[in-house]
C-alpha cells in the first residue's frame, strides 16, 4: 500500500508507478484519494458506463463550504508506452536519474496532480479552514474517448448543485519556464475516414479496371492543395494532415477495388465541424461528379469544438501568482495550441484556464520532468490558493 507523503515528487513518482493506460486505473485514483480523504476532503468515486465507451473510473472531490468555489481538473490515465526496448528506464518506475523524473504520464500529467494535492496539503495546514469551496476533479478517462470521464464528472456535480466559479486545468502548457504560457482555448478536431471504390482488375488491363487509389490520391492531393486558412490572432493555421493510407494490395499485378485514407484536421475558431463536413463533401464532388465507376464515401467522428475564452480574472489571478513566485514581472503568454483537453467541457460550467509543468516529452519515449519544475510547478499552484481565497 502506497504509504502517505504529500512531496511532490514522492507523490508524482508514486502516481507515474501505476501503469494507468486509458481505461485502466491501476491504483492511481486511489491514491489520489487517499492524499485527499487524509486533508479533509468528501470524495466521491465516480465510475460511469455507457454511451459506447469502455467504463472508467473517476473522483469527485470537495472540501469547504458557502464561498467561492474554486476547482482543480486534471487526469490519471496515460498513453500506451509504444516500444518499452526503446525506454531508458521502465515506462512505470519512476526512475530519478540526475535532475529528472522519468516514467510514462510524469508530464502529462501526473506531476501537476501531485503538485496541486501537494499545494492544497501546505493551504490547508496554513490556514486550517477553507474560505469557500476547493474541489477536484479527477478522471480516467482523458486520452482515449473522454466519455464516461469529465462531461459526465460535470454532469453528476451540476446534478448534485456543485456550481464552480473558476477552474484551473493543469495539462502542460509551460514552454521555456514554469509558468511562462496558459492556454485560454483550443482547436477543434475531427476526423474523416474515407473510402474510394473502384473496380478490381489485372494491371496489364487497366482499360478493364477502375483503380480506387489513384482516385484516392487525386482526392488527398485536392484537399492538401490550398490550406484550410492562415490563422488568426488567438489560433495558428489550421492543420490538415493525412493520418493514414491503405489499399491492403497483397501483390503488385492487381489493381485495387478500395482504397482507404483517414485525415485528421485540427481547425480553429474560424471553422466548426458542420463548416467542414460541407467542405469535405464539396472536396469529394469535385473529384467523383463526372467518374462512372468509382464512389466515395466518408464517415466522421468530431471529437471536439475549437473555443477561446477571454482573458479574465483566471488570467490575472495566474499572472499575479506567478509573479509571486518568480519575481519576474512578465506575464504569461495567452495560447490555444496543442491538442484538445478537457477543458472543452468544462468552459460551459465556469470559467478555465489551463496552467501545468513544461510542454517538451509527453506522448515520447522517455517522458519525464525536471524535479526543479515540479517544485516550482508546486509553488505556484499554492500561490493560486492563496491569491484565490486571501488576497483576492
Amino acid at each position: 500500500m502506497t504509504e502517505i507523503n504529500f512531496d511532490p515528487i514522492k507523490l508524482t513518482q508514486s502516481l507515474v508507478q501505476c501503469a494507468s493506460v486509458t481505461p485502466k486505473d491501476d491504483g492511481a485514483l486511489q491514491i489520489v484519494t487517499k492524499h485527499l480523504n487524509e486533508m479533509g476532503f468528501n470524495c466521491y468515486p465516480l465510475k460511469f458506463s455507457g454511451s459506447n465507451s469502455y467504463d472508467v473510473n473517476n473522483v469527485f472531490a470537495t472540501i469547504g463550504n458557502e464561498g467561492k468555489h474554486f476547482a482543480y481538473a486534471g487526469h490519471t490515465d496515460v498513453v500506451p508506452v509504444g516500444n518499452e526496448d526503446s525506454w531508458k528506464f521502465p515506462p512505470f518506475s519512476g526512475t530519478i536519474d540526475g535532475d529528472k523524473l522519468y516514467g510514462r504520464g510524469s508530464e502529462d500529467m501526473k506531476s501537476s496532480v501531485a503538485c496541486f494535492i501537494s499545494a492544497t496539503k501546505r493551504f490547508v495546514e496554513k490556514y486550517k479552514k477553507i474560505p469557500g469551496k476547493l474541489s477536484f476533479i479527477i478522471t480516467g478517462d482523458e486520452e482515449r474517448d473522454s466519455v464516461n470521464g469529465t462531461p459526465k464528472i460535470l454532469e453528476w456535480a451540476s446534478k448534485k448543485n456543485y456550481k464552480f466559479d473558476h477552474c484551473l486545468v493543469g495539462e502542460p502548457t509551460s514552454n521555456k519556464e514554469v509558468g511562462d504560457k496558459i492556454k485560454i482555448g483550443r482547436r477543434g478536431a475531427i476526423s474523416f475516414y474515407i473510402q474510394v471504390k473502384g473496380i478490381q482488375g489485372h494491371t496489364a488491363n487497366a482499360h478493364l479496371a477502375e483503380n480506387a487509389s489513384h482516385h484516392l490520391i487525386k482526392l488527398l492531393n485536392n484537399i492538401l492543395d490550398n490550406p484550410l486558412d492562415n490563422g488568426n490572432e488567438n489560433f495558428l493555421a489550421s492543420s490538415v494532415q493525412i493520418a493514414t493510407f491503405d489499399i491492403g494490395n497483397p501483390v503488385p499485378n492487381i489493381i485495387p477495388e478500395l482504397a482507404k485514407a483517414t485525415v485528421n484536421i485540427r481547425f480553429n475558431d474560424m471553422h466548426s465541424s458542420d463548416s467542414l463536413i460541407n467542405w469535405m463533401e464539396e472536396k469529394i464532388n469535385n473529384i467523383f461528379n463526372n467518374v462512372k465507376n468509382a464512389s466515395c464515401q466518408f464517415t466522421y467522428d468530431s471529437t471536439a469544438e475549437s473555443f477561446l475564452n477571454q482573458p479574465g480574472y483566471m488570467c490575472d489571478l495566474i499572472a499575479k501568482s506567478v509573479s509571486d513566485v518568480t519575481g519576474k514581472n512578465s506575464k504569461p503568454e495567452h495560447a490555444t495550441d496543442g491538442g484538445t483537453s478537457d477543458a472543452r467541457y468544462i468552459k460551459n460550467y465556469c470559467e478555465v484556464v489551463e496552467l501545468g509543468i513544461r510542454n517538451q516529452s509527453l506522448h515520447k519515449v522517455d517522458e519525464f520532468v525536471y524535479t526543479k519544475d515540479v517544485i516550482e510547478l508546486e509553488k505556484i499552484y499554492f500561490q493560486i490558493l492563496e491569491n484565490y481565497f486571501h488576497n483576492r
